[in-house]
């Protein structure tokens, strides 16, 4: 059967039309979902995988986040975000049919999804957005980061078992990740073109920098998670390739922020 595709429109960017003439819902065909079960799966993995799948699914409460009135009305970066917010969204549920499928459903939220940091968060970006004309240089580059650390965990896990449908499903998820990742990073290339942007987008996230989802979830579990992922020699390597992919946006030479956010949290 063939899957509906979104439509470039000629004369937008390259690079726009790149992202969104494969923007479509996760590709889930050939997924031996009835053999999950005949595979193992060590008790921390499972933990990992729950973890990323709140992660994922934690998208349907970001709109009124996300969608800043900056972002709705540029016509790249409107678009691009309502296709990334259903693209997640198809993986925190693909996570979820894995899991259950491994026999260890997903337990719903006892509190619900949204938390206390979703309404600070809203709130904050909703003033930023108003009063700075440059938001999406930050928005952007904070985007950029988080796919990045995205990419490089799922990876982590990816070789840290032996289960061919759960890798199978990352690598598609990564694949997907890896799209989004391009976006946020060529669009904040363009908008960290003036010094002066650089160094107001550099400080902030210096200050406010946590890893996607540490904010959502229990401090104990978000510093366990990240240190099973990120310590090590492989796991501190994968970091550094974080670290060193976005250090490559204007202003950021030497940017360390998963790096540095590790070393206090997890690591110390």
């Amino acid at each position: 059967m063939r899957t509906a595709t979104a439509v470039s429109l000629p004369g937008e960017p390259r690079e726009f039309q790149r992202f969104i003439s494969k923007s479509q819902p996760l590709d889930l065909n050939g997924i031996d979902w009835q053999s999950i079960p005949s595979h193992s799966l060590s008790d921390d993995v499972l933990r990992i995988l729950a973890y990323m799948q709140d992660v994922e699914s934690h998208t349907v409460v970001f709109p009124r986040t996300i969608f800043s009135q900056r972002a709705v009305d540029d016509p790249l970066v409107g678009t691009f975000l309502i296709c990334w917010l259903y693209e997640e969204g198809m993986h925190g549920r693909a996570l979820a049919k894995f899991l259950e499928c491994a026999g260890h459903p997903v337990v719903p939220r006892p509190g619900g999804r949204t938390t206390i940091m979703d309404h600070v968060d809203r709130t904050l970006t909703t003033l930023m957005a108003a009063v700075w004309k440059d938001f999406l240089a930050l928005h952007m580059a904070w985007g950029a980061i988080h796919e990045c650390t995205t990419i490089h965990a799922y990876q982590r896990l990816m070789h840290s078992n032996d289960h061919p449908v759960l890798n199978d499903l990352l690598g598609r998820i990564v694949s997907d990740e890896a799209r989004h990742f391009a976006f946020y990073m060529w669009q904040a290339r363009i908008r960290l073109a003036e010094p002066r942007v650089q160094r107001r987008v550099r400080g902030l996230m210096q200050r406010f920098y946590a890893p996607v989802g540490t904010k959502h979830q229990p401090d104990d579990l978000a510093r366990w998670v990240s240190g099973w992922l990120f310590d090590g020699s492989d796991g501190r390597d994968a970091a550094t390739r974080v670290d060193k992919t976005i250090s490559k946006l204007p202003g950021f030479s030497g940017a360390m922020f998963l790096g540095d956010w590790l070393e206090q949290n997890v690591y110390a």
